[in-house]
């Protein structure tokens, strides 16, 4: 059973400053744009991913005359050596784009805390299921911050070694189709 929404804090917005108004509308401006860029990138990527995945499987697998014959790294056909290091590209991509999306929802999650942790800082109004303790909620910030930074990090190698694998596929398609 979902919990009832309740109002912790004791300054309402009519007797906030102008300063804490702000700094809690930026927050929350912030939220709705990481929020509006999530769904924005899952929407690009899964698009993207799939475009590619198609357009370059259905070129080698079209493209019998070019590809007929020719063998890359131990006389393994050059269609199915490219279509291998395609896949390995296409899988690399999908986990980043997961991994990115993680990112992306841990980083808005962060914004939420930030407000939350000024809210509360300044004894400010604001509405939740349950009361918060900016301890707890410090806590919570600093593994979202070390969440988000090593999401981050796997998701620029993977990109990378996506990008090369592509790259590779390409070269070799080209290198080999004459």
């Amino acid at each position: 059973m979902k919990k009832k929404l309740s109002s912790y804090g004791t300054k309402e917005l009519k007797v906030m400053s102008e300063f804490e108004k702000m700094k809690i509308k930026e927050y929350k401006n912030r939220f709705s744009r990481w929020h509006d860029k999530q769904i924005d990138l899952l929407t690009f990527c899964i698009n993207f991913v799939f475009t590619i995945s198609i357009a370059i499987s259905g070129f080698v697998i079209s493209n019998n005359e070019i590809f007929k014959g020719k063998t890359f790294f131990c006389n393994y056909p050059l269609a199915k050596t490219s279509l291998i290091i395609l896949g390995i590209s296409i899988t690399l991509g999908i986990t980043a784009l997961f991994i990115r999306l993680k990112d992306f929802r841990l980083t808005k999650n962060l914004i939420k805390t930030r407000r939350r942790i000024y809210e509360i800082s300044n004894d400010l109004k604001y509405d939740d299921y349950e009361l918060s303790n900016e301890i707890q909620e410090n806590k919570i910030k600093e593994r979202l911050i070390s969440k988000t930074k090593n999401l981050g990090r796997i998701t620029w190698v993977l990109f990378y070694i996506q990008a090369i694998s592509l790259i590779i596929t390409f070269w070799i398609i080209i290198l080999n189709s004459y």
